[in-house]
């Protein structure tokens, strides 16, 4: 038996309601992945999520400095790395869409510094990689080099909240996922 159960429509608390349709509102769905509606009873979480998803990855929001392109190779190499197949799928979704097909997407995997960015969304894809990964290796270098290549302080910081949402997805998506399963 599963650990996580979705609780039916009257045991969603109002304000997670509210929530799970702002995530289908932004997403333009109907229909929302079960891991989201098993956070029924836990508004705080789902409204962290879908927050942080509006202001750091969603398409239409235009508040993002970088290409949807770049945020997506970006989610979908973290994901690769941190083995979320949720987000992975979901990642490779949206670069399909774009005209990417599944041997491009499986060469970007392998070597990410193929990707075809600009070299400013380059920068922002290997820096999101490398601070979801393995944040330690930064060096103060590294800012400079973002900086020459015309990133902001502004932008920086929006790269380093988008690896740490990725990273934040990457948790919640798998972990929901385990504890959804059946043993």
């Amino acid at each position: 038996m599963a650990f996580f159960e979705v609780p039916n429509e009257e045991e969603i608390a109002p304000e997670a309601r509210q929530w799970l349709d702002e995530l289908r509102r932004m997403r333009g769905v109907e229909t929302l992945w079960r891991g989201h509606l098993a956070y029924g009873r836990s508004p705080r979480v789902l409204k962290a999520r879908v927050t942080a998803e509006d202001n750091l990855l969603n398409q239409s929001s235009g508040k993002s400095a970088f290409s949807w392109e770049a945020r997506n190779m970006a989610f979908m190499l973290v994901a690769h790395a941190r083995r979320c197949d949720g987000c992975f799928g979901g990642s490779r979704v949206h670069l399909m869409a774009l005209g990417f097909d599944e041997p491009a997407l499986d060469g970007f995997c392998a070597n990410p510094a193929v990707l075809p960015l600009p070299d400013r969304e380059r920068l922002f894809v290997k820096y999101v990689l490398q601070l979801a990964t393995d944040p330690n290796q930064l060096q103060p270098t590294d800012f400079r080099e973002m900086a020459a290549q015309g990133l902001s302080q502004e932008n920086i910081q929006e790269m380093i909240g988008f690896a740490a949402f990725a990273v934040f997805n990457t948790i919640f998506v798998t972990a929901t996922m385990t504890a959804l399963r059946d043993d």
